[in-house]
């Protein structure tokens, strides 16, 4: 800009610009306005790029990679309402805290005495539930908060063992690092129909277990693992 109007000032001295001082000064006047808007809009158009590229580099962070596995988090307490295809469930030791958890045709309803599938009608008030989904998964911001789990079982008070939910790679391991699974005699593979199923590595899993080793992963050959 500063270029343009010194070219125009000597233009004009050399008098290639013959025109009244009031002239000059008018035009050099239009050209402050008109370079002040391009820099204005130009400014604009870099903000409004730079927040996209922020606003997109936020979205790429939250989308998970192809190939990569996703932690499972869960959520212990009781049922305090039913309602049509949801529950509302009230965190163990916090009841303040709660959460309403929906039951679509792909949430995966088991029981963990029997550790086979569940009706939705199963479930009662004042029952204890373990609710399991993925870390990144899509949740309603309200008060308690909403959303569809990958997985709800109906806790027993028997002891039964252990349940991990995760996805688990080509060794076994779930993504959460806390367990691998160790392949043996008289374990029940299965997908979330009840059909047998031999392969693992790569897939999400339900893990149910009786015991492990003290190491890190800990180790265990399960007694049922269901596919879903």
């Amino acid at each position: 800009m500063l270029y343009v109007k010194v070219s125009v000032r000597l233009a004009i001295a050399r008098q290639e610009l013959p025109l009244p001082y009031q002239a000059q000064n008018t035009i050099m006047d239009v050209i402050t306005i008109v370079f002040n808007w391009r820099y204005t809009v130009n400014k604009a158009i870099t903000i409004g790029l730079i927040g996209l590229m922020l606003f997109l580099g936020i979205q790429a962070a939250k989308e998970t990679p192809a190939g990569e596995l996703v932690d499972y988090v869960s959520f212990t307490g009781t049922i305090a309402e039913l309602r049509d295809d949801s529950i509302l469930v009230h965190e163990a030791g916090n009841e303040e805290n709660a959460m309403i958890f929906g039951m679509t045709k792909d949430t995966l309803l088991l029981d963990e005495r029997s550790r086979d599938s569940l009706d939705a009608d199963g479930f009662e008030i004042g029952q204890e539930i373990t609710a399991y989904y993925r870390e990144d998964a899509p949740m309603a911001l309200s008060y308690p908060a909403l959303m569809n789990p990958d997985v709800l079982i109906r806790r027993s008070s028997e002891d039964r063992g252990f349940v991990h939910v995760a996805a688990f790679d080509d060794t076994l391991t779930s993504s959460d690092g806390k367990l691998k699974i160790v392949l043996g005699a008289g374990m029940e593979l299965c997908d979330r129909n009840g059909k047998p199923v031999t392969s693992l590595a790569g897939k999400n899993l339900v893990v149910f277990y009786a015991d492990s080793t003290r190491s890190i992963p800990a180790q265990t050959t399960p007694e049922k693992i269901i596919v879903f």
